[in-house]
């Protein structure tokens, strides 16, 4: 496989992962609002949506790096340029 059929394949990953996580996250509030309204603990949906929400910014911030490293043209032998910080 190619390099830029990877890059392809990691984007489209991660972009259905943050779908996924979506509506994992949508889900959790529905089920929270009707244990809510059942009168019932929802502190454990609560801390489940907030897992869910931080893996969520992660993927984000993954896949926003992911995005700037393919504009950012290669250095020869996959090395930082002199002078780029690492």
């Amino acid at each position: 496989m190619d390099r830029d059929a990877f890059k392809t394949v990691r984007r489209a990953e991660l972009l259905a992962r943050l779908e996924l996580l979506d509506g994992m996250i949508d889900e959790e509030a529905i089920r929270a609002a009707l244990i809510r309204e059942m009168g019932w603990d929802v502190t454990p949906y609560e801390q489940r949506s907030k897992l869910l929400k931080v893996t969520r910014q992660h993927y984000v911030g993954l896949l926003r790096q992911f995005l700037l490293d393919m504009e950012a043209p290669e250095a020869d032998g996959g090395e930082a340029p002199r002078g780029a910080p690492l």
